[in-house]
């Protein structure tokens, strides 16, 4: 089995939300959708991966909670809850592009999603200045 790095989590969220972007102009609007979505799982990921600690065995439900599609829990796993509600009350931008991402989860791929749909996704996750994966960023 692979290891996957704090680096490769970073990495692969840049990609998949660059490759959403691909898909979009492509008119790949339900492809653009998850893969954006799945851009901040990857981003939480990231986070997450700072919470463990060299050289200790981390709590087995710990572990196992770390392989859930679900954002937010994912960010109580991180310890970012708290600190995003913050931010989000002063910066409403960032409170709008964080309820967008939250719609998503792994079965969206499933469904299919129009242009207006994919394009909110890729903006509330990409946007450089109050977006998800840019606020996931700050904390990885």
């Amino acid at each position: 089995m692979a290891v996957t790095t704090k680096k490769d989590l970073e990495t692969l969220a840049d990609t998949r939300l660059d490759d959403a972007a691909l898909l979009f102009k492509g008119g790949r609007y339900s492809a653009a959708y998850y893969l954006a979505g799945y851009a901040v799982e990857l981003g939480i990921k990231a986070c997450i991966a700072s919470v463990f600690r060299t050289h200790v065995i981390p709590d087995r439900a710990f572990v196992n909670a770390v392989y859930s599609h679900k954002l937010d829990d994912l960010l109580g796993l991180a310890g970012l809850k708290q600190q995003l509600q913050s931010d989000m009350s002063n910066d409403p931008a960032l409170s709008a592009a964080w309820g967008v991402a939250t719609k998503w989860n792994e079965t969206s791929r499933y469904e299919m999603w129009d242009q207006f749909a994919a394009a909110s996704m890729i903006t509330a996750v990409g946007d450089h200045t109050h977006g998800v994966l840019q606020w996931l960023k700050k904390r990885w």
